[in-house]
């Protein structure tokens, strides 16, 4: 399954780098950090089974003590799901700066924030605790660590996802209380999107952070936990890059939308000019496109015998404002 997440998490990757070239510097710099440290913990984890499995044939107390790898284990997790957690509380704060609630959700972003640290914190410990310990038997020796990093991260899971989901469905609530338009109803489908994607984000690492703190505190005496242990950080970088990756069906959908629009303008002007019977007076117009500071495209069109410019209605959530939600 670890093996299995890391190729995904390197065609997540591919795909950033070649989509995203002007992205702001601190996104790319936890993206690839990141994944450097999933393949540190790749190596970590295949080194632990090689332990059990190969140089450990044969020989029952190589089926209890471990090696390094298994000591990093909880930290390479609780430092992969922190980084993760703060980009989304970032996003929180940043959706919640545009809504009348801000108020409101500045507490929840400085718990969110606080629960990644102490949970990050507490994996730090287990891992540094276990290092001089490597006996499975004595497991109960870092059982407070682990439940509070294990516990404090399925927490923060659950708070981003019920945040995320609250904001995004308040802005389509406000979206549809305006008149119709060909405008709001692309709006409308995005933001349906992103509920679905936070959605499908959130409940898969939330998901298996409470199977995971389950199966500890229940089942501690067997090691069924540390199934979702190992996969747990490539779950939240995974989570990361398809949120960031998702921008580039959002933008192709904006794209088509745009492109529809643009053509029913053309069409109904080309309509109105041929029942006029007048070709040679008809106004003539040109479209074209252009981009902003920020990188966002724009469409307009000009009239050239009156000199005059409009612009077509746009969503206003375009690659790059995407970023900043």
């Amino acid at each position: 399954m670890s093996y299995l997440l890391m190729g995904i998490i390197i065609m997540q990757v591919y795909v950033y780098y070649m989509s995203f070239p002007r992205d702001k510097l601190w996104i790319k710099a936890a993206v690839y950090t990141l994944f450097a440290l999933d393949l540190v913990q790749t190596v970590a984890v295949t080194d632990s089974s090689w332990s059990f499995l190969i140089t450990g044939w044969g020989r029952p107390e190589h089926l209890h003590i471990t090696e390094w790898g298994f000591a990093f284990i909880p930290f390479f997790c609780g430092i992969c799901s922190a980084g993760v957690q703060l980009f989304f509380a970032w996003r929180i704060r940043s959706l919640a700066s545009r809504s009348s609630e801000k108020k409101v959700f500045l507490p929840i972003v400085v718990v969110i924030v606080c629960a990644s640290f102490t949970q990050s914190i507490a994996s730090v410990v287990a891992s540094a605790r276990w290092s001089t310990i490597n006996d499975i038997f004595e497991f109960h020796l870092i059982f407070a660590a682990v439940s509070v990093w294990l516990v404090g991260s399925a927490v923060t899971d659950v708070i981003i996802a019920i945040s995320m989901i609250y904001l995004l469905n308040s802005a389509r609530s406000k979206t549809r209380q305006a008149p119709l338009t060909s405008n709001i109803r692309r709006t409308d489908h995005l933001l349906s999107r992103l509920i679905r994607n936070s959605i499908e984000t959130g409940s898969i690492t939330a998901g298996a952070a409470i199977l995971d703190v389950i199966f500890f505190l229940t089942m501690n005496e067997t090691s069924i936990h540390f199934a979702f242990s190992v996969s747990l950080s490539k779950l939240y970088t995974n989570t990361l890059y398809a949120s960031l990756n998702a921008r580039v069906s959002f933008q192709r959908d904006v794209d088509r939308d745009t492109t529809t629009a643009i053509s029913d303008t053309i069409n109904v002007r080309s309509e109105g000019t041929t029942s006029s019977g007048n070709l040679k007076s008809a106004p003539q117009h040109q479209i074209s496109f252009t981009q902003d500071k920020s990188g966002v495209e724009t469409t307009h069109w000009q009239d050239s015998m009156e000199d005059r410019q409009g612009t077509i209605p746009m969503v206003s959530m375009g690659k790059d404002s995407l970023n900043q939600a």
